[in-house]
């Protein structure tokens, strides 16, 4: 059995009354969590939606919990105050150390518009003005000059990702230009000179610029991650202006580590070591020793799969992984005793240990409840291998005396250490708020103080782009790299910095509509039908599968992304239609799609995030009439961009539209099996006649395709 000091250790695991979904560590040093419902073990569907939030604080000091306040609604409804859920929110910490949350659930799929603050001094919950729209799985990331984004999340009206972000400031909401693409829950990162960096789930990196001006912009930067489109994997940044982004995926998860640094030009994703298992839906939590550790997981395929593989061994990843950036090597560590995969949490704490906890509390299919099992109210804290010494005994730590705990940037400062502690790192790390493999509120802060005996002089982090106004625990480390408890101080808002409130018509920074020509003021509804009129040809239709359970809404970001890099497509309308699975691309010419093709240009970016079931195609053409041996045959005419096909009848496996419930295919109707039949009927009245003819395509083999006719419609008919 390995030792303590080499592999940590886990404590014994203790009950936390619910899950454990979303956690957040307050100013205070406890946490506050919250999860899905108020009564986590009922069978009851209905409940899964349950218009209502159960806040606990759970305090580390004694390994208690107590209820919080319950929030209310932005707007009250008759003056009344309503209940109202937070699950599938973002949250990030504002300067003053009250917990911002935006969004949350109606249900899978479905957002809210709400907006809260916590406020941990007076155990009190303020309701906001709402967002413009309702945002589920949204992200939320706390700026340089004290101001939020709120970004993504699936909308309360098209069952799809709301693209267009806001800003607060001062309780109001102006909004900004939309990125070129965007996924559920994005991982965000501020670099050093204030930029937005998105590392995924896409695999486009994008920056949000210009952050100072009254129109801040997107824009696509350097090449794609390997690993590609990388849903619920563990990212973190671990030193200012580097990330990590490993895992992820479902149709298998990937092993595949990747690194960025946003201090260079032009920066690229690298390929780092491996992770000794695949796994996705773990977490990633950096360490003051500035270590970064990787928590449970699951390495099946398909979405959170907790079963067990063909022989018999457990898929969920039990034993966590420490990733040293100075080495770029990942250590196993001690095994943890449960199950943390889908809607689990890991939580670094002010002594140094990290909490792990939750998981659970889904919906496999629509209406029906994950089994008990799977749903865990149990929490179980970690002790990283530093905490031990060479005998496997807890180690001595360096203990810190602070004159102050409100600092400016770039002030420098004295503490006081222990007569025998010599010490060799200060670590400012930002309190951890963290929900489905996100942590929304990090930065981190290394630094090499100066001791003169028992004196330690340490500087305040120089600017807040990197590291934001608010709350951070400060470690101090010594020789062996033992932590001591940290103390949680608050860096203030720069002076200069200090935002003013936004209006939806002024030009004041991040405030109202910005140009026309970034689409900033068109919601994913008004863009589609923009783009819809200005094509000349009908839409190629797409049928996909979404590995996630939620449906081609609300994971459309993935496929969006990919579908973009198919060569053949020009334009790729957003808004999917998400009650039948289906996809709308317009191609550069009127072509018949390279089927093999386009799946293999799909795949390579889109990583088995979605399945391509089909294409359906409406094309214009003189239909003919041949004889064959085998009865009469239907082709279409072909054009100098498209060769003639075949037409053939209508099967029930040729329906692309997809029911979530059932997960097949939908019927198909009488009408459309009866197609064909009709269409022969025409084409005997009609001798030569054009016809616009709509169905599923099928590739038989070079430039040789068939076309299985669901409906037609006579177009031009020639004169006798």
């Amino acid at each position: 059995m390995s030792a303590p000091k080499d592999v940590g250790q886990w404590e014994k695991t203790f009950d936390l009354k619910n899950v454990c979904i979303h956690a957040s560590l307050l100013p205070t040093g406890k946490v506050l969590y919250w999860g899905r419902r108020s009564d986590y073990q009922s069978r009851d569907p209905k409940t899964l939606d349950e218009q209502l939030t159960l806040p606990f604080i759970w305090d580390p000091s004694i390994k208690d919990r107590a209820n919080a306040s319950t929030p209310t609604a932005s707007k009250p409804v008759n003056q009344q105050n309503v209940n109202v859920n937070l699950f599938c929110s973002g949250h990030c910490f504002q300067p003053d150390g009250k917990l911002l949350v935006v969004g949350g659930h109606k249900e899978d799929g479905i957002g809210i518009t709400q907006t809260c603050l916590y406020d941990p001094d007076h155990n009190k919950w303020i309701a906001q003005n709402p967002l413009t729209s309702g945002r589920w799985y949204p992200s939320a990331l706390t700026l340089p000059d004290g101001r939020a984004l709120a970004i993504s999340g699936s909308n309360d009206e098209h069952f799809t990702v709301e693209r267009i972000p806001q800003i607060l400031s001062a309780n109001a909401w102006g909004t900004i230009a939309a990125p070129p693409n965007l996924g559920l829950y994005p991982r965000l990162y501020l670099d050093k000179n204030g930029k937005v960096f998105m590392a995924g789930p896409q695999a486009q990196p994008e920056f949000l610029k210009d952050l100072s001006t009254a129109a801040p912009t997107w824009e696509e930067k350097g090449p794609l991650r390997e690993a590609g489109v990388r849903e619920y994997a563990a990212s973190v940044l671990y030193d200012v202006g580097k990330v990590m982004y490993t895992g992820g995926g479902t149709d298998p998860p990937t092993d595949m580590t990747e690194i960025i640094d946003l201090n260079v030009d032009n920066p690229k994703w690298k390929p780092a070591k491996k992770l000794g298992a695949p796994r996705q839906q773990a977490n990633a939590t950096v360490l003051p020793d500035g270590t970064v550790l990787v928590t449970g997981g699951t390495r099946g395929a398909g979405f959170n799969n907790v079963g067990k593989d063909e022989k018999g061994n457990p898929l969920p990843v039990h034993v966590p992984e420490l990733w040293n950036p100075d080495t770029d090597i990942w250590t196993k560590m001690a095994p943890e005793d449960a199950d943390r995969c889908y809607h689990s949490i890991a939580l670094l704490l002010p002594d140094g240990k990290v909490l792990s906890a939750g998981g659970g509390e889904w919906a496999p299919t629509k209406g029906v409840v994950n089994p008990d099992k799977d749903s865990l109210k149990s929490a179980q804290i970690f002790t990283p291998p530093y905490l031990f010494d060479d005998k496997n005994q807890l180690a001595t730590r360096p203990t810190i005396s602070m004159p102050k705990s409100i600092f400016d940037y770039g002030e420098r400062f004295d503490v006081t250490v222990g007569a025998n502690d010599k010490i060799k790192r200060v670590s400012w790390i930002r309190l951890g708020s963290i929900t489905h493999c996100t942590n929304f509120n990090q930065a981190v802060v290394f630094q090499t103080p100066q001791q003169a005996n028992t004196k330690v002089t340490i500087q305040a982090p120089a600017n807040a782009n990197i590291a934001p106004p608010g709350h951070y625990m400060l470690f101090v480390l010594n020789q062996n790299n033992v932590p001591a408890v940290a103390p949680i101080v608050c860096i203030k808002v720069p002076p200069a910095s200090t935002p003013s409130p936004p209006s939806m018509k002024s030009a004041a920074p991040f405030a109202g509509h910005i140009a026309v020509e970034q689409h900033a003021e068109l919601n994913v509804k008004a863009l589609d039908e923009k783009i819809i009129s200005e094509q000349e040809r009908p839409p190629v239709v797409v049928g996909l599968t979404a590995s996630c359970p939620y449906g081609l809404g609300p994971c459309w970001g993935g496929a969006f992304e990919a579908l973009k890099h198919i060569s053949d497509v020009e334009v790729v309308r957003p808004l999917p239609n998400h009650h039948d699975s289906l996809a709308f691309v317009y191609t550069k010419q009127d072509i018949l799609p390279d089927i093999d093709l386009w799946w293999s240009e799909f795949q390579k970016i889109n990583a088995s995030t979605h399945t391509m079931r089909g294409i359906e195609m409406t094309l214009l053409g003189a239909v003919s009439e041949k004889e064959l041996s085998t009865g009469k045959q239907l082709t279409l005419a072909g054009t100098p961009t498209r060769p003639e096909l075949v037409l053939e009848p209508f099967q029930a496996t040729s329906k692309i539209e997809w029911d979530l419930v059932t997960t097949a295919p939908k019927p198909s109707s009488d009408a459309e099996a009866g197609a064909y039949a009709r269409l022969l009927d025409a084409v005997a009245e009609h001798p030569g006649a054009r016809m616009q003819v709509t169905g599923r395509l099928q590739k038989h083999g070079a430039d040789k395709y068939s076309l299985e006719v669901r409906e037609f419609e006579v177009v031009d008919v020639l004169a006798t």
